[in-house]
This record gives C-alpha cells, structure tokens and sequence, in this order.
C-alpha cells in the first residue's frame, strides 16, 4: 500500500504537469491519479513516462463541472490503495515548513481523518507572459495570511474515514473521524483561519496575465462557470509578500543530493530549477502498481444524489424564503447528520425567522458533536450577537481568539461585543487597528465588521470631537469598498465636520464620479462651498 497519493482533474494543464509531478515526488507522493477532462491533447500522450514508471495514474471523465465526480470517483476505486490521498489542482503546491518529506509530516496526524491546509494565495509577480522558469520560480509574491481568500483550505483525508467529497476544498468524514488543521484544531468546513507554520499551499492562482485569459476559457472545474476577472484583479494588488520557502525547500534536496552533489543551488534561481527537479525525480522509482485501472468512470448514486440535492438547495437559497431554507437543511441533516456546518446553518436561519429558541436548541446539538470547537464556537457567537447578549458573545469570541488571535471576522465579533456593553475604549482599542488593516489589505470588511459598526465607532467619536480618528475609520471603509456611494459620503460628512475642504472636495469628485446625478452629493457640494478655501483643520477654542 501506498502511503501517500494526491488526486487531480485537470484539461488542458498538460504544460504545467511535469514540475507539479516532479516537485511533489521530491516532498515524498507515492502516487498520482490525474483525471482528464477532455484536454485538447490527451494527458496519457503528455504523461507516457510517467505512466510507464508507474507514478501516474490516468483517467478519462468527460463533461463539464466534473470535479467532485472524479474526487469520489477517485477516494472510492483507488483508496484502498494508499493511506493518505490529498486533493489539489495544477497551480497548487504542498509546502512542508519543517521537515522536506509530506510523509514525515503526516505521521503526527494519523488518528484523524484528514489534514486541513491553509492556502495562499500568489499574484502574477509582473509577468505578462508565462515565466520559462515555471510557477515555482515564476511566482513569489503572495497576499498576506489576513487575505480573505487565505481562509480557503484544500484537505489530505484518511480514505478509509471517508465518505465523501462536499466541495472541492473539503470532506464528509465517517463516523466519530474529522478533519484538523496543522495545530489539531477540528476543521468542519471549507473556510478556516490561517495556520502556516507546519506547512502551507502555495496556489499560484493567476499566473501570468495571459495565462488568465486561458483560465477564462476554461472554466471553473467544479461548477462549470466562470472566473470573476475582479478577483485576479484583488488578489495581484495585494500579492506584494516575498515568500521563497518552497524555493529554500528544494534548494535544500538539490544541494544534500547524491545526483547534484557537484552543484550549490543558490537563489534567485532560473529555468535550471526544473531540470533539476526533473533529474532527481527520476532518479527515485515508486513502489510497483498493485492493481490494473478501470477503463471507464462510473459515477456513484449517493455522489449523483448529493450534488442534485446542492444545485435544488442553491435555487431555494436564491429566493430568499427562510421557511423553505429551513426545511431543505433540515432533509441534507437527515443525510449527512455528521456535518457540524449544517446545524449552524440551520441555527441562522431560525434566528432569520425569529426564532431564537430553536436556534439555540440546534446549536446545542452542534455542540454535542462537537463542543468547543471552531464552529460550534463561530455559531454561538453569532447567535449571542443576534439576541443582543453581548457579554455571552464576548466570552464565546474570546475562545475563538485563542485559536486565531489574528482573525478578523472574530476581532470583528469582539468589537460588537464590546459596543453592545457600551465599553467604547475598547471597541475602538480592537476595531481601529481591524479596519485600518482591511483597508491596507484592500480586502473585504470581516464578517460582522461591516459599514455599520463602523458608523457606530466613528459617530462615538464624533461625540468626542475625534476627527481624526473618525477620518482614518472611513477613508479605511472606502479603501475596503471603493464603489460603496454610502461609505464615501459618509467620509465627505466627517470632512465637512472636521473643516477640511480640500480633502472633502477631493473625496465629492469621486462621489460624483460614481452617481453624479445623486441628490446626496450635489447637497454636500453647496455644503463644502461654504467651507472658508484651503481650510484644513477644525480647532475648537474656548
């Protein structure tokens, strides 16, 4: 038996597969099993050496939106062949931050069943062009770990604790069996706060700016629609962060190697990289194929069930009636009692019909699943803000803190917490820094850390006569939501108060640019007229 395989689906990659083959034999893959979903040339022609020395798999599955056809197709015919089987795309590398060999890293999680691992998300690093060098060269500037989309986790499960895929980022886990993080925290859903000190995946997500224009082409592998171009847009404006750790990885193997023991591998490195790679990974030899592939891909009924039941339940959502949302969680309950997310689920939408009692009951439920976890924790949280007991939500947020202390959604839960008890220093001491930083980021305001609570800081402080403080919270909101009208209006309003003109002005012609017909922003333009010119500071004397 194997020890270690990963699982892939992937059309028209066939230029990027030898260096994501090549790197992962390095850090220790036993196994690759490679859906193909229609590539122009077949992955069986782009994979011959490979295939003939036993590391890769290859399997045909036509269709579009396929991706978790082939992760169950996968998981239920070739499981039982390997001990561990991680799920990631062409663009997506598994970095171990402490050791060079996955498996070595594993073996501190074998009574779970599976590794949750945090990505990050990299930019195109200035190429228009695809770097001759290869993504691992190519790419070395990422979004900070506080990016949002740095939540995102991709899973190495224990497919015998398996039952099934829920996304392409997460899994349905048999009876009294879960998922972790690298710090053995339960992971029970897709989005997890980031945690990269034992290990991170690298996900080159835009690549180069031509080769984001083939993304479009190709669609999304798990639904079958398309890439919004606004988030290769974000994600290459934040991806400012040099991270070379993969690089020193395997300069590292390169420089300790018998077969490169003539050379010193030093950064920044060049093509040379994957020819190097190349040269070492054909030197090791996989253990022999115990099986003979199936010919075609039969999908399984429960598999075929559960996506149906999503794409009905998606409809239901859309329409918005909490009565009918309510009923189509409770049925996916029934079948997947086990899915922690499910209960919390279930527990908001009672609270959006008003109905807090029963909501509390189901988070009882979650909690005797799963006490004190990450979403039992998140779901109470959210339920104590809702009924309005802030000190509960405080001491429940505070648990949350501990294990992410640097997350921005519960910092943003504290800071309500801390303004429902009226304890403004402290709200502030928090959700200052909190929004400064999301605007830095350019990212999307925390959950619950929205345009609201921002308005009860800065009108808390406008009490005071803080003008200063209240500017740098909304020049932070508008940062967050450039085309929120309200947020810059909002700006322009504490300009005006604070008797800066200039600046107030500067804010109105982009108001204006985004509704110049708005009745709001022709008001504040009479009113910042008025203003004496140049002024840039309001003193109070007595």
């Amino acid at each position: 038996m194997d020890y270690l395989s990963l699982c892939l689906i992937c059309k028209d990659e066939n230029d990027y597969l030898s260096e994501w083959l090549d790197y992962h034999i390095l850090m220790g893959v036993d196994r690759f099993y490679i859906y193909d979903n229609e590539s122009q040339v077949s992955l069986r022609e782009t994979l011959k050496e490979y295939i003939e020395r036993e590391w890769v798999v290859v399997m045909d599955i036509p269709g579009r939106g396929v991706q978790l056809y082939a992760y169950d197709h996968c998981l239920q015919t070739f499981g039982m062949y390997t001990r561990w089987m991680g799920f990631i795309d062409t663009d997506e590398f598994l970095v171990p931050k402490n050791c060079l060999d996955l498996k070595e890293l594993l073996r501190e999680y074998e009574q779970y069943g599976g590794l949750a691992v945090s990505s990050l998300f990299f930019g195109s690093s200035g190429h228009r062009e695809r770097p001759a060098a290869g993504q691992i060269s190519g790419y070395t500037l990422r979004t900070h770990e506080t990016f949002h989309g740095n939540t995102l986790t991709k899973c190495i499960i224990r497919p015998d604790r398996t039952w099934m895929p829920y996304s392409p980022h997460d899994f349905t886990y048999k009876d009294n069996f879960w998922c972790v993080n690298e710090g053995f925290l339960r992971v029970d859903n897709q989005d997890f706060p980031n945690h990269i000190e034992k290990i991170q995946l690298n996900h080159y997500f835009c690549r180069s700016e031509n080769e984001i224009e083939l993304k479009f082409r190709r669609r999304r592998g798990d639904t079958g629609g398309t890439w919004p171009r606004t988030r290769f847009d974000v994600i290459n404006h934040l991806a400012t962060f040099q991270d070379t750790t993969i690089l020193k990885n395997l300069a590292t193997l390169i420089n300790e190697s018998e077969i490169n023991r003539d050379i010193q591998m030093e950064l920044p490195v060049s093509a040379s990289l994957l020819e190097k790679m190349a040269a070492m990974a054909c030197a090791r030899r996989p253990s022999p194929l115990e099986f003979s592939p199936p010919h075609d891909v039969m999908f399984r009924v429960e598999i075929a069930n559960f996506l149906d039941i999503e794409a009905q339940f998606k409809a239901i959502e859309e329409r918005g009636d909490q009565e009918e949302i309510k009923i189509w969680i409770q049925k996916k309950i029934q079948i997947l009692p086990q899915r922690l997310t499910l209960y919390i689920d279930l527990a908001v939408c009672y609270l959006n019909l008003n109905d807090p009692s029963n909501a509390w009951q189901v988070l009882g439920q979650a909690w005797q699943i799963a006490p004190n976890s990450y979403t039992s924790l998140f779901g109470m949280t959210f339920y104590f803000l809702r009924i309005k007991n802030f000190a509960m939500a405080e001491k429940t947020c505070r648990l949350l803190l501990e294990m992410a202390p640097h997350d921005l959604t519960f910092l943003g839960f504290m800071t309500e917490a801390m303004i429902g008890q009226e304890r403004w220093e402290e709200a502030l001491k928090i959700g200052l820094p909190v929004v400064q930083l999301a605007g830095t980021l350019g990212g999307e305001l925390p959950d619950r850390m929205g345009v609201f609570l921002i308005k009860k800081m800065a009108d808390h402080l406008l009490e005071k006569k803080d003008f200063e403080k209240a500017v740098l919270l909304w020049e932070a909101g508008v940062r967050c939501e450039p085309g929120n009208l309200n947020v810059l209006l909002e700006l322009v309003q504490v300009l005006v108060q604070k008797g800066d003109q200039v600046a107030a002005r500067q804010r109105l012609a982009q108001a204006q640019a985004l509704a110049p017909q708005d009745e709001r922003v022709k008001a504040l333009l009479k009113q910042v007229a008025r203003l004496p010119y140049g002024a840039k500071t309001h003193k109070h004397k007595k």
